[in-house]
């Protein structure tokens, strides 16, 4: 495995952590179904990206692993409370993703329905808990422990504090390599010809 170091994103850096993770998500399965058209789905992702980065910015909870100078990985996440967001950053969050569902055309109502099932299993965790919006590694540096390390100085706090940690895959592929850091799938969501999605959670080390 690769060395690699992990520090809590800085604003220069910004646009480099949305590009890399646009990349990280080439080959997702829902962008896919969504967007099928690459050129739609790039453009898409980026707008994606850039609200997800953009909403977990001000607490400070993205964390980037670098290598070469370089950005390797990024996990972006939400602490406690910073989930579910308020009505302004949802509008803001809405307002940053809509480049990923323009394109989608008459699978729009579906994209709709899967995303109200998303929320309404994120919200049944009920308790105080850090939320994984966004884990990706670029394709260059995947295999090689750069999303782990992006990962573990929230891990360890989740274990030190006591707290789990709450994430959704929607690539099967992705159980075992999240079964590696303990957590667990908690329920499969199929919505009509969605592809599904998993919600997993990782109870802090005893």
């Amino acid at each position: 495995m690769r060395q690699f170091d992990v520090d809590r994103m800085v604003a220069p850096e910004e646009p480099a952590v949305v590009a890399m993770l646009s990349r990280a998500f080439y080959d997702d399965p829902l962008f896919g179904y969504f967007v099928p058209n690459l050129v739609h789905q790039t453009k898409g992702l980026l707008g994606f990206m850039h609200g997800a980065v953009k909403d977990a910015q001000p607490f400070g909870e993205v964390w980037v692993a670098h290598t070469d100078d370089k950005v390797a990985a990024a996990a972006v996440w939400l602490p406690p409370g910073g989930y579910p967001r308020s009505p302004k950053r949802e509008v803001l969050t809405n307002v940053r993703a809509v480049p990923a569902f323009t394109h989608a055309r008459g699978r729009v109502r579906e994209s709709l329905k899967l995303l109200a099932a998303v929320d309404k299993a994120h919200k049944d965790v009920g308790s105080p808990h850090f939320y994984l919006a966004v884990l990706g590694s670029d394709p260059l540096f995947q295999r090689v422990g750069a999303g782990s390390a992006a990962l573990a100085p929230v891990l360890a706090r989740c274990d030190e504090e006591k707290l789990p940690a709450y994430l959704e895959t929607q690539k099967e592929a992705n159980l075992a390599y999240y079964a590696r850091h303990r957590f667990e799938v908690v329920r499969k969501l199929e919505i009509g010809p969605c592809p599904p999605v998993w919600t997993l959670l990782r109870e802090p080390a005893t």
